[in-house]
């Protein structure tokens, strides 16, 4: 059984990245613009998880993102920082 950390800390973790990324794409007003912040976001994420956890928590980002299911996910998310 999960403790009650484990089951808490991701949504915490979650709902931070959340915020910080909505402001930083409300700092772009094109749509070109933003792709690219997001891009980059997603590109230095996985340098930072292969850099400080090493190749295993960089491959198993890469995993996650192939297998997001975007409809479970993003309302959950949403729907804890709103």
């Amino acid at each position: 059984m999960e403790s009650f950390d484990s089951q808490v800390k991701p949504s915490i973790y979650a709902k931070m990245a959340y915020e910080l990324i909505l402001r930083g794409v409300h700092r772009f007003q094109s749509e070109t613009d933003r792709r690219l912040f997001l891009n980059s976001l997603l590109c230095q994420s996985a340098l930072f998880a292969r850099m400080l956890s090493g190749e295993e928590a960089f491959q198993d980002l890469l995993d996650r993102l192939k297998n997001f299911e975007f409809e479970t996910e993003f309302q959950e998310l949403v729907a804890q920082v709103h």
